[in-house]
This record gives C-alpha cells, sequence and structure tokens, in this order.
C-alpha cells in the first residue's frame, strides 16, 4: 500500500491544516490585497474543498473578514493584534484604541470598539466602566447586527439589496423570527438610522430579551483608512444614565471621531 509523503514524514492531517493557515496568512501578506477562495487555493496549489473549510473556520474564530458581496477574504485586526505587543503601530491598536482611553476617561462608562462581520457584530475592543454600577461586555462577543442599534447603523449605510441579505441570512440562520419581527419593521428601523450620526438604543427597544434589559449603547462610525474594515465607537450602560448624559456622550464620540480623520490624514500612504 502506498503511504503519501505527508505520513512518510510524520505530518498529521492536524499539523497539515495548522501548515495551511499560516500559508494563507502569508499569501495575504504577499498580495495585501482581499482574495477569493479560488485565487487562495491556486496560489498556493491546495484543494479547494479544504482551503474553503479553513477559510470558514478562520472567518469563523474572527480572525478573517468575508464580503459576501464581492466573495473575497481579509485579515481582521485580529491578526495584527497577535504580534502588536511587538509593534503596536496597527491602526486600531493606535489611533482608534487611544479614542477609546479617551471615551473611557470622559464618561466613565464601559466602551466598545465594534465592526460587523457577516450578519454579526462583534465587540473587538472592550473598556470597562468606572462607575459603581455597571455593565460589562467581554472581547469577542458578538451579536446579531439587527439586534443593536449600533448594527442598525452600519446597515443603514448599505445599499439596499446588501442589506435585505442581511435580514435574509439572519433569518435563515434563525436568529430571527420574520413573524415576531417582519422585514417592514426592519426598514423602518434602518430608515431611522440613516438620519443619524449618534444611535442611543435601549435594551428594551431591541427586537429580542438580552441579559442586561435595564442597559443601553450610545454608538458613532468611526473613521477607517481606505480598505480598512468598518468600525464603530459605543459606549454602554444603565439607559437612564446613559440619556441624562447623552449631549455629552454624543459629543464625546463626534469629537473622538473627528481626532480620528484627522489622524488618517496625516497617516503614510502604503
Amino acid at each position: 500500500m502506498a503511504v503519501s509523503a505527508d505520513r512518510k514524514h510524520g505530518i498529521s492531517p492536524q499539523i497539515k491544516s495548522a501548515m495551511r493557515v499560516f500559508e494563507i496568512l502569508e499569501q495575504f501578506d504577499r498580495t495585501r490585497a482581499p482574495l477569493r477562495l479560488t485565487e487562495i487555493a491556486q496560489a498556493l496549489n491546495l484543494p479547494t474543498s479544504s482551503t474553503a473549510a479553513l477559510l470558514k473556520c478562520m472567518n469563523a474564530q474572527g480572525y478573517l473578514n468575508f464580503d459576501s458581496k464581492e466573495r473575497r477574504y481579509f485579515p481582521t485586526a485580529r491578526v495584527s493584534r497577535l504580534a502588536s505587543w511587538i509593534q503596536a503601530q496597527d491602526f486600531e491598536q493606535g489611533v482608534v484604541f487611544n479614542a477609546l482611553r479617551n471615551l473611557q476617561r470622559l464618561t466613565n462608562e464601559l466602551v466598545l470598539l465594534a465592526a460587523p462581520n457577516g450578519i454579526y457584530l462583534e465587540y473587538v475592543e472592550t473598556l470597562r466602566s468606572t462607575e459603581g454600577i455597571q455593565l460589562y461586555v467581554a472581547p469577542g462577543t458578538k451579536r446579531i447586527l439587527v439586534q443593536t442599534g449600533t448594527g442598525w447603523l452600519f446597515l443603514s449605510r448599505r445599499p439596499r439589496d446588501e442589506a435585505r441579505a442581511v435580514y435574509d441570512s439572519t433569518v435563515r440562520a434563525e436568529e430571527i423570527d420574520a413573524t415576531k419581527f417582519s422585514k417592514w419593521s426592519y426598514w423602518d428601523r434602518l430608515k431611522d438610522h440613516r438620519r443619524r450620526t449618534i444611535s442611543f438604543v435601549r435594551a428594551r427597544d431591541l427586537v429580542l430579551p438580552v441579559a442586561h434589559w435595564g442597559g443601553g449603547m450610545v454608538s458613532i462610525l468611526c473613521p477607517a483608512p481606505p480598505g480598512h474594515r468598518a468600525l464603530a465607537l459605543c459606549v454602554g450602560g444603565p439607559a437612564e444614565r446613559l440619556e441624562a448624559k447623552l449631549p455629552e456622550i454624543s459629543r464625546y464620540l463626534k469629537d473622538e471621531t473627528a481626532n480620528i480623520a484627522r489622524s488618517i490624514k496625516s497617516l503614510p500612504a502604503n
């Protein structure tokens, strides 16, 4: 019976998969551009089926973003954070993280950095509140986009067909029930958020119950360099407390996004 070269040299399937993950990341480093499944498989001479499985796994773990319209993958900032302790020059770990710290100092509330990922919103960075009564969301926590005011901000800026696809995919994934949250209700909320720069949503106004039913979130879309993933700055806490401080929080969010926009203009061109 023939023995494969991998088995002959003691390379197990698990080790082979790990090696391919690094090969995929190195391919992105070489191209520095979003890539399709077929482009990755051909460039690395890998089977399409196993490459697809690896890409889906890396996407599910938050290491790759997937653009469903363009059918392309691209590494997330989570990849750069793996080595950020060596050189913290990444946009999110530099300029944006400074903004998060400023917001925490100014508001004393929970501060979060959010990014869309498929039908979900992921809180990629979180800084705890310094208030006695506080809410907390761990980094890496995901919520469906249609279950967050921040998600509605993101979706309200997308073309109508993309926004419709997110709703349909969320229903197919059984994350929401179309009989309890109709597409018409969805469009009404997106239309409302399309007029907003700042989103303030109370947990009790969400489609589904959440653990922090008395909580709320104030958010704003964050400027980013060309080609960077979409981001939002968020301030969370007890809804009544946030509402009392809403004018100040809104001003702080606008000031920090303006600072980020100015910093982007000074970034060196790639």
